[in-house]
């Protein structure tokens, strides 16, 4: 599959999976539609924004768990449900057939959702509107909720859930206490102003040159392990990245702050491909083997247990390589353990 044809599925998938009030990826596994919640960036600002998320519930029987899933920077909700061979690379898809409700968002800044100033979108904004996302799922009936985060995203999860004390699991997904240093001094060098990519450009406030992105080279440089990797994907990796904010970057360590981990109490999954270029360099962390990473992570956590899980041979953008399926069933199989749940249909089917 070309470039050519990869966005001409982008441009497809974005303005009219997104646009339709229902849609159904696959109709044996899941029922989906577009549900947008208000949201504030703060405790005392009124809610003049909107996070525009799908909502996917099993297709033949209730679900009351129900997974946020969080996507990292440059992303979009599409990291969980990419429309490439979805039967492999869809993390909705899997959930949804496990039991699983899932709510795949954009994040605020991102794709559907709306676009503040730049210098409103920072992590404890994120966080502020994922807890609204949170509560506004709750009122929809759905009393388990687990956060399930991506590189960034799982930065967000961690801050939202030691803050506001409001989920029951959190899966972290490309993410570890320690980043290597060289590996994010080369991301750097590979930022891009919105303006020059006019896709994205139509998309924020005009003049605000606070919102980023990455040139294209970083997604095969530092998302993938090219031999675990489809390169049709990659190319539609590239042809669908979004944007961050400055101000993001400047607020990455609002989740590493002193006890924010130390709050948590909620059982906790760390996941991570082990050839990770962030996570699992020589210069980050231990990833020798699942027990390693665990241990390496469980200082952080003093107040309760963390169980870790590395998919062999994948790198950062671990559910767009070809094990994704590993990750998907391990992560499954653990939220039944720890959640004491057991859907219909076992999720190591």
């Amino acid at each position: 599959m070309s470039q050519r044809i990869l966005a001409a599925c982008l441009t497809a998938c974005l303005t009219v999976g997104l646009v339709a009030a229902t849609s159904a990826p696959a109709a044996a596994t899941s029922a989906c539609r577009e549900v947008t919640v208000p949201v504030s960036t703060a405790e005392d600002q009124p809610a003049r924004y909107r996070i525009r998320g799908r909502l996917c519930v099993p297709a033949h029987r209730p679900a009351t768990t129900v997974q946020v899933l969080v996507h990292g920077l440059n992303y979009s909700g599409l990291y969980w449900d990419p429309p490439y061979q979805p039967d492999r690379y869809s993390h909705v898809r899997a959930a949804n057939r496990a039991g699983y409700a899932t709510f795949a968002l954009d994040r605020l800044g991102v794709g559907a959702s709306s676009h503040p100033a730049s210098t409103e979108v920072t992590t404890s904004a994120n966080a502020h509107t994922l807890h609204q996302v949170v509560t506004a799922l709750r009122e929809r009936g759905f009393d388990t909720v687990v956060l399930v985060g991506h590189s960034y995203g799982s930065e967000i999860a961690t801050l939202a859930a030691s803050r506001y004390s409001d989920v029951d699991a959190l899966v972290l997904t490309g993410n570890a206490s320690r980043i290597s240093p060289s590996a994010q001094e080369g991301l750097a060098r590979l930022g891009q102003p919105v303006a020059e990519v006019p896709r994205l450009a139509a998309r924020v406030p005009a003049g605000d040159t606070g919102y980023v992105t990455v040139r294209d080279e970083q997604r095969p440089l530092f998302m993938y392990e090219p031999a675990a990797a489809d390169p049709n994907v990659i190319a539609l990796d590239v042809a669908t990245k979004e944007t961050n904010t400055l101000a993001e970057l400047a607020t990455l360590g609002d989740a590493d702050a002193p006890g924010v981990t130390a709050r948590l109490t909620l059982p906790i999954l760390v996941v991570d491909g082990d050839a990770d270029r962030l996570v699992c360099a020589p210069d980050a962390t231990d990833c020798s083997s699942p027990a390693a990473l665990a241990a390496a992570e469980q200082p952080f956590y003093p107040n309760t247990r963390v169980d870790a899980v590395l998919v062999p041979g994948a790198g950062h953008a671990l559910n767009l390589h070809r094990d994704a399926p590993v990750a998907h069933r391990r992560i499954l199989a653990w939220l039944d353990r720890a959640l004491m749940f057991r859907p219909a249909v076992s999720s190591e089917e």
